[in-house]
């Protein structure tokens, strides 16, 4: 096939987009191959055979700019990407409509995959895969009410660098800043402060962090704005943070290094501790410097995950301290959610017995928690504090 006939059959294609695309149904969408995938995938497999596999170019398409603004105003969000790519022309042409802004989330469940929402359609993500396949496919599915459509590229061999370059090229054409970012090697780390430094969504999976070093970077050159979720770390040297951490809402995990200075002294509204090493005197310390108000105004939840070797009444009786609460057996107006970040909302569970302390401005805080008993010994004592206003 020719040069020229190759851009006859796209520009047919892409004309057709239009049509084809403003009444979906959506059940031949999911059990039905769509006739706009199909035909892609069938020109890509006509026009790019498997002798061609060493460099997989599409013609640059030289139709009137004006025309393929008419014929991809209206394509599929992963229509949009496979245009854009097709040379520097069409993705400059793919720039010049104003697209709807998109939520953009990289890597889900350790896999180098992008995953694309529009805001005023939830129930629909496009996502963008990584594979060693041979030509780009399309495939979709129903994951209960949501309609997951996905665009497999080829893997190059080094599907994190193919990844941060989709980002980026994403990012572009859509003018869309990356919303949330799962980190599951450190070079990402690096590319997401150069790429775009504030991020309302970060989590770093278990054992990317290997220093010091590279935990003070994030803290120092990331402004996380929403919810920062931190799994376990792998350091040589145990850490020694001095500088409280920025970011809104933050769960730790293997936080034996997260010390009291450290929550007394950030601006935190949402801290969830695991693994932690505070002890019962420390949450007496952090409970007495809440009610005398000056510190933890931002404060509305705090969960701890401990252990201990004192017994219920006793580690009770630590806790509480000269601060002499009052226990309450009923709810008596005490919200029974908590909103960890815009997108999560976090049901507190049902406990017996809530001890509540009162501040000065009409505050209440109110501590509740279990006890487990631990095969290597002692106890794992699970603690949460919320902070609420008593309506009048």
């Amino acid at each position: 096939m020719s040069s020229r006939d190759t851009e006859m059959e796209f520009s047919q294609l892409f004309g057709q987009l239009d049509i084809q695309n403003k009444e979906i149904n959506l059940s031949n969408m999911i059990f039905h191959e769509d006739d706009v995938f199909r035909q892609l995938n069938e020109l890509i497999q006509t026009t790019f055979p498997e002798s061609s596999k060493p460099k997989i170019r599409f013609p640059l398409l030289k139709l009137p700019q004006l025309v393929l603004l008419e014929c991809i105003e209206n394509l599929d969000v992963l229509e949009i990407i496979l245009f854009s790519l097709l040379s520097k022309r069409a993705k400059t042409i793919a720039k010049l409509i104003r697209w709807n802004p998109l939520d953009i989330q990289l890597g889900s469940d350790g896999k180098p995959q992008i995953q694309l929402r529009y805001s005023l359609n939830p129930g629909r993500t496009w996502i963008t895969d990584l594979e060693l396949s041979e030509y780009p496919y399309y495939q979709s599915s129903l994951v209960g009410p949501t309609v997951n459509h996905y665009l497999f590229m080829k893997n190059n061999g080094n599907a994190i660098e193919d990844l941060k370059q989709m980002a980026e090229h994403i990012c572009e054409v859509f003018r869309s800043p990356i919303r949330e970012i799962t980190i599951v090697e450190q070079s990402l780390i690096d590319w997401i402060i150069k790429f775009q430094p504030t991020i309302p969504y970060l989590t770093i999976e278990k054992d990317v962090i290997t220093s010091v070093g590279t935990l003070d970077c994030i803290f120092e050159d990331l402004k996380v704005t929403k919810h920062f979720v931190l799994n376990s770390i792998r350091t040589p040297k145990k850490i020694q943070c001095t500088e409280p951490i920025s970011f809104p809402s933050i769960s730790i995990h293997n936080s034996y290094w997260f010390t009291v200075p450290l929550i007394l002294n950030g601006n935190n509204s949402i801290i969830r501790l695991y693994e932690s090493k505070l002890t019962p005197k420390d949450i007496n310390t952090i409970l007495k410097e809440w009610q005398k108000g000056a510190k933890l105004q931002n404060l509305k939840y705090l969960e701890i995950q401990t252990t201990t070797h004192l017994y219920d009444n006793d580690c009770s009786d630590e806790i509480f301290k000269y601060l002499y609460p009052t226990s309450v057996h009923r709810n008596e107006g005490r919200p029974k959610t908590v909103s960890i970040d815009d997108e999560w909302t976090y049901t507190l569970p049902e406990v017996v017995v809530v001890h509540n302390i009162t501040r000065s401005d009409g505050m209440t805080l109110s501590v509740f928690g279990s006890f487990r008993d631990l095969k290597r010994g002692g106890r794992e004592l699970f603690l949460g504090m919320q902070v609420w206003h008593k309506q009048p």
